[in-house]
């Protein structure tokens, strides 16, 4: 079979609306953290913004295990039977129970941990508020949206969460003690739109609730363990230097590293997950007809990719010092070399996406990719207790960096080993990049046009 020299214009505009469209509504999703933080960080300050994040951090383990790496592989199924929708509804009961077990568990051992960890017992309110947000996750259908390649949807109600988290933080954040209410706030504001999204998801596409055997639950569960524990060990280099950082430093050098990472993770959301939720359907739908039409669209997107996360972290390196201080204020003025080290962390992050979720995951390379962010874990803990003893918060900048392109490079050498290279000189020129871009001209003039 042929392989297209191109990426077919009019799956290409489809992309580029998707990409487009996502990405307004999460530039407008992170508009309200933006008003949020100066107010927040300035009444709370360095140690209690550090009690709040390590919380969060150590709850991201538990919305991990209830998730089970089911945003790709449940997205990957509903992708694949689009238009069947008996398989849609059985696929959407199988997850609903799984995430459910999953949540028992996760209380279980919540509940052992609220009694036994020095940083929970110390602070039960901030801990059993953050944990809420687990309850979010097992009724969110993400995964269902991004299936049926609606992703403005994701945005629109990550969006209505972040209206309601901003209306209740001024609200309820009036002095230092109010601390507590920042992680109720957040939990609070993502169940509600959890639910509604969840009812909207039943009644659009037509899905039938019924009981489902636990044992096929649980089959599920061991069918999908590679890609969950993928997903684990990802973690383990990214909220875990948060955690370690908690254990082995003080809060207020966790505040002074949340600082900087917090905002990298904003930027991150702005512009890689738009890019990642449109790609991963889009690319999926294309190696299901060809192999090799897959990889050629994955070179096609590499330059441009490259080309926009390149100018991005040059653009946060150098305007670091004055985003800091507009807004964290002086206090936070430590955070400014954290969110330096951090600002190639969206290029880097680009490249091991498209490496990794957008090839490996789709030409079906679970264990590979598994194998290499094991590794990765293994090294970032690694670094994490050198440098971060060492260096203090600085340390976990620099062994999150560092791991991402360890990471990368790996990836890089395991796709060269089976013969698959993403760089391809022709797809870096001027005039690839024209036509890339047209639709996206033509997007925005019927955007403004309207």
């Amino acid at each position: 079979m042929a392989v297209d020299a191109g990426v077919q214009p009019g799956h290409k505009a489809g992309l580029v609306k998707n990409v487009f469209s996502i990405g307004i509504i999460q530039a407008a999703n992170y508009v309200f953290p933006l008003l949020t933080l100066p107010y927040v960080t300035r009444i709370l300050g360095p140690d209690r913004l550090g009690v709040i994040n390590f919380a969060a951090a150590f709850v991201v383990y538990f919305v991990l295990l209830i998730n089970f790496g089911f945003d790709f592989t449940a997205t990957r199924a509903i992708a694949a039977n689009r238009n069947n929708l008996e398989e849609r509804s059985r696929i959407f009961n199988l997850v609903l129970l799984a995430k459910t077990l999953l949540l028992a568990v996760s209380i279980v051992i919540f509940v052992v941990l609220l009694f036994v960890m020095p940083q929970f017992r110390e602070e039960k309110a901030t801990a059993i508020f953050s944990f809420l947000i687990c309850f979010a996750w097992v009724v969110t259908p993400n995964w269902l949206f991004q299936g049926m390649q609606e992703l403005t949807r994701v945005a629109v109600f990550n969006l209505a969460a972040k209206i309601i988290f901003t209306i209740l933080i001024f609200v309820l954040i009036r002095e230092k003690a109010d601390y507590i209410w920042q992680p109720l706030a957040f939990s609070v504001s993502q169940i509600l739109v959890g639910v509604y999204s969840f009812q909207y998801a039943i009644k659009r596409y037509g899905i039938s609730l019924y009981r489902v055997k636990v044992k096929e639950a649980l089959a599920l569960l061991w069918k999908e363990r590679i890609i969950f524990f993928s997903s684990a060990v990802v973690n383990l280099y990214t909220t875990t230097n948060v955690v370690l950082l908690g254990f082995l430093q003080t809060t207020e050098q966790v505040g002074y590293y949340t600082a900087g990472w917090r905002l990298i993770l904003i930027v991150q959301q702005l512009i890689s997950v738009p890019i990642s939720q449109a790609l991963f359907p889009y690319i999926g739908s294309a190696f299901a007809e060809s192999r090799e039409k897959g990889i050629d669209i994955v070179r096609q997107l590499f330059p441009i990719i490259t080309v926009i996360t390149i100018g991005s972290s040059l653009a946060l390196y150098f305007l670091g010092p004055l985003v800091i201080h507009i807004i964290y204020g002086k206090a936070f003025e430590p955070a400014v070399p954290v969110f330096q080290t951090l600002a190639f962390i969206p290029l880097v992050i680009g490249w091991s996406n498209l490496l990794g979720i957008q090839t490996m995951i789709n030409l079906k390379m679970d264990r590979p990719f598994f194998r290499i962010t094991a590794l990765g874990a293994v090294f970032s803990l690694a670094l994490n207790f050198l440098l971060t003893t060492r260096m203090g918060f600085m340390g976990s900048a620099w062994s999150w960096l560092l791991t991402e392109m360890f990471i990368t490079a790996c990836m890089f050498f395991v796709l060269y080993r089976q013969g698959i290279t993403m760089i391809e000189k022709k797809y870096f020129t001027v005039n690839h990049f024209v036509r890339f871009l047209n639709p996206i001209v033509l997007i925005i003039k019927q955007k403004f046009n309207k």
